[in-house]
């Protein structure tokens, strides 16, 4: 009997390393960041699995050019007849700094059915192998002839950064999160007329700003004809702030009769700071600020940013959500719970935490969720009425102070 168990367990072991020890024990999984510099032309569409991560992208005519970065590996191989370089007429790929792929798709409407290629890489995690799969598919659809002539160049615009207020305007050569952005439409030119409508305009029903992964957009420029005569309303300077971090993909798209007749992309990266946009290091002694932040294109929340102030020279701030839609106390403390969470992302308990601050209420409060980076530790407050008094209004707030 044992001899036939010895025996059994030998044929597992050699079946075992008969198969491809990369599908039982892949490497590392390869973990990548992409840039896309033509957005109108080339589209992220999701990604998929774990070990072999797989990421799909969608190209129409129009085509243009994209980045690939590899996180994680120093190094890595295209699986074509050429390790650096793939080319299937449509579409290029060459590796370049070791760690990097880039993608061109040359301007293609010839009409030819839709095509697709697969693009694997793979590279060695010592003696494992982990590997990637790009999915990149492709349309050549011909542009409709409309019989109109072309836009004319003297009816396009373009949409320009002209500056940004930093929060408690610290000196800082970039905008974060909480700075207040503000843009405006020129000529294509660059020049821009703060009193004026623009003679572009002309050519549009209206011009409507928007930016990819948020929900509202934003009117600049719009035209109607009434029974009094025909009325403009155009907004050539506006700012906003934002309530993330990261590249924010701007498009400000002119409409006539409905279509889209031109469009100015513009994109605009918005760095951390030590959160979102608060930088320690500075605290207000006398007069604190309590600056309201808004986002034209999510109108969903707003927020009060109270500048950062000191309790026995400890520093803290807090983000407290703001009822601007007017909503009764009992609805609003809901929101304003959501708004947080919304800003926030999923937290850990805060249970326990509530040492790691020095500035917090010692009573008549309770601590819910808790968040953490490398500079930074932020706490979602509820603070409970005064039952006796009824001094203290109940509220959602987040309490942040730096790391000690």
């Amino acid at each position: 009997m044992k001899k036939w168990y010895f025996s059994l367990i030998a044929i597992v072991c050699l079946l075992l390393t008969a198969c491809d020890e990369d599908k039982i024990f892949p490497g590392n999984p390869m973990v990548w960041t992409y840039d896309i510099s033509t957005p109108d032309g080339v589209k992220w569409e999701w990604v998929s699995g774990y070990a072999t991560p797989e990421y799909y992208f969608k190209i129409n005519a129009k085509g243009g050019d994209m980045v690939m970065i590899c996180d994680n590996y120093d190094s890595f191989t295209i699986e074509s007849d050429n390790p650096d370089f793939f080319d299937c007429g449509w579409m290029t790929v060459k590796k370049i700094r070791g760690n990097w792929l880039e993608f061109h798709f040359p301007y293609n409407d010839s009409g030819a059915p839709e095509a697709s290629e697969q693009i694997k890489i793979f590279t060695k995690d010592g003696k494992r192998t982990a590997r990637t799969i790009i999915h990149l598919n492709r349309t050549f659809e011909k542009k409709e002839q409309s019989g109109q002539e072309p836009l004319p160049e003297e009816a396009k615009f373009k949409m320009i950064k002209a500056g940004f207020t930093p929060f408690m305007n610290i000196d800082s050569p970039l905008p974060a999160s909480l700075d207040l952005v503000t843009f405006r439409i020129t000529d294509m030119n660059g020049n821009y007329s703060p009193l004026e409508i623009p003679k572009f305009t002309q050519h549009y029903d209206s011009i409507v700003w928007s930016a990819e992964g948020f929900p509202h957009t934003f009117r600049v420029y719009d035209s109607n004809v009434t029974v009094d005569g025909a009325e403009e309303h155009i907004i050539t300077q506006w700012s906003t702030h934002f309530f993330k971090n990261g590249k924010v993909k701007n498009h400000l798209k002119g409409y006539r009769d409905g279509k889209v007749k031109h469009e100015a992309l513009l994109d605009v990266v918005l760095y951390g700071r030590d959160f979102l946009g608060i930088k320690w290091g500075t605290f207000v002694l006398q007069n604190p600020q309590n600056l309201t932040t808004y986002c034209l294109l999510d109108t969903t929340y707003e927020y009060q940013v109270n500048d950062i102030v000191a309790k026995d020279n400890h520093p803290y701030s807090r983000i407290i959500p703001v009822n601007h839609k007017l909503l009764t106390d009992s609805e609003f403390l809901k929101e304003a719970q959501k708004a947080i969470k919304t800003l926030m992302g999923e937290g850990q308990s805060a249970a326990g935490k509530e040492s790691l601050f020095k500035c917090l209420p010692k009573e008549g409060i309770k601590t819910e969720l808790y968040w953490e980076n490398k500079t930074t530790r932020m706490i979602m407050v509820h603070q409970l009425p005064d039952n006796l008094e009824e001094l203290v209004q109940e509220k959602y707030y987040l309490h942040i102070e730096p790391r000690s």
